[in-house]
């Protein structure tokens, strides 16, 4: 995930350790390894600019706020720090669980619209139905985001990037039992408030990655009807996690007989690189690489793996036929990477909106402070040279979602692909 909630807690000045958190988080931006848009900086400048800021911080919020500015000031993605708050305590229930409100949202026509509704969620049971705009969640009114007249432009591209990942996780990191208010508009304009309690879903389970907070991760996986009888098989994930390798391929097992597949990497903010090489290797009958890892101690090819067996034994159904891949401004990290490797490639054809651009491996490491800095690792090319932050991955057939088209019930990305798939040989 990239963005998450600055919970304050209270410190003292001599349990801030500021010193030593500034010198840390120096350290790691100098020798992080990425060389990209950091060579265009003045370094003596940035630190001069804050480093007696950061190290004079009195409480643990303006330590926040004054290494938070340092960060932007490297405009890159996957520099972010991760507060304490977010971390369960020792014994503690992680914050995140398999439960979910079953609403996604999109940035479209300068408000946040419910793209998706999942069936049986809460949301569902509430009677709120995509095309409806969210006004308010909980005390954040989203009115105020759009409400100057040069914010949307302002915002564009990252910040809307950031802000609908944002307000994506406000909706989908909940813990069982958490209860959220929403205000909303539906599709006659007449203004509801719903209360929506995050219900335990099979298809819902906490993921812990190192030194990152806990993380839902929903994957789900649908059989489609096409064309002279066949199928599509539609699989949607939401983190990049070993748990959806394992799926997917049971997936592909059940349902390997349909003609084409769909990946929804729509809202996939990231997750674990390795799991990106396993999902690739389903889909490649030999290793090849999806893209280069640029770091300054050399480049790192990062390489699809076919397997033939699974851990137990069985084989393993990779699937040759056509691959359609649904993306849009959520889809990064190793969303970003994967749809742009694979179309690199020419393995994969992709619809819907522009990826993220947020393509930097990264790694999170603790920080005296207590917080975590989350920083990237490495710069990243895809298979034919091309830098994929920044800029995103742009769809083969655009089809992002429209007012209208939420209204109506309809999903253009999934639908252009559908089509695709019917007419590929």
């Amino acid at each position: 995930s990239l963005a998450f909630s600055l919970v304050p807690r209270c410190a003292h000045a001599e349990e801030l350790r500021a010193k030593e958190t500034f010198a840390v988080v120096w350290e790691r931006l100098q020798n992080s390894g990425f060389n990209g848009k950091q060579a265009e900086l003045d370094w003596g400048a940035l630190k001069t600019e804050h480093q007696s800021d950061i190290e004079g911080a009195k409480n643990i919020e303006s330590l926040r706020r004054e290494i938070t500015e340092l960060l932007e000031a490297l405009k890159a993605s996957h520099l972010e720090l991760i507060p304490s708050s977010a971390f369960p305590k020792d014994g503690e229930s992680p914050k995140s669980g398999n439960a979910e409100l079953g609403l996604r949202l999109a940035i479209i026509d300068r408000s946040f619209a419910v793209e998706r509704v999942v069936t049986g969620s809460a949301a569902a049971a509430a009677g709120v139905r995509p095309g409806w705009t969210v006004e308010k969640i909980g005390s954040f009114d989203l009115t105020k985001v759009f409400a100057s007249k040069h914010a949307g432009e302002a915002l564009k591209p990252r910040g809307l990037t950031v802000l609908q990942l944002t307000v994506n996780a406000m909706v989908g990191a909940i813990a069982p039992g958490t209860t959220l208010e929403l205000r909303l508009r539906d599709t006659d304009g007449s203004l509801r408030t719903v209360a929506l309690t995050a219900q335990k879903s099979a298809h819902t389970q906490t993921m812990q990655l190192p030194n990152l907070p806990p993380m839902p991760l929903r994957f789900e996986s649908h059989r489609l009807p096409a064309a002279g009888g066949s199928c599509v098989l539609q699989v949607a994930y939401s983190q990049w996690a070993m748990p959806a390798y394992d799926q997917l391929m049971q997936a592909l097992r059940e349902h390997g007989d349909c003609r084409g597949v769909v990946i929804d990497l729509r809202g996939n903010s990231g997750g674990l690189i390795a799991s990106l090489s396993a999902i690739g290797g389903l889909f490649v009958d030999k290793p090849i690489s999806l893209g280069t890892m640029i770091t300054t101690g050399g480049d790192l090819k990062l390489t699809a793996l076919p397997r033939v067996v699974d851990n137990d034994g069985k084989d393993i159904r990779r699937f040759s036929g056509p691959l359609a891949i649904l993306t849009d401004r959520g889809s990064a990290s190793c969303s970003d990477i994967f749809a742009g490797g694979m179309k690199a490639l020419g393995r994969a054809r992709i619809f819907g909106d522009t990826s993220a651009g947020m393509a930097l491996p990264s790694a999170s490491i603790p920080l005296p402070s207590g917080d975590h800095l989350l920083y990237p690792t490495a710069d990243f090319v895809d298979p034919n040279g091309r830098r994929i932050e920044g800029s995103g991955v742009i769809p083969d057939t655009p089809s992002p979602p429209t007012a209208r088209a939420l209204r109506d019930g309809r999903d253009p990305a999934l639908e252009a692909a559908l089509a695709w798939i019917g007419t590929s040989a």
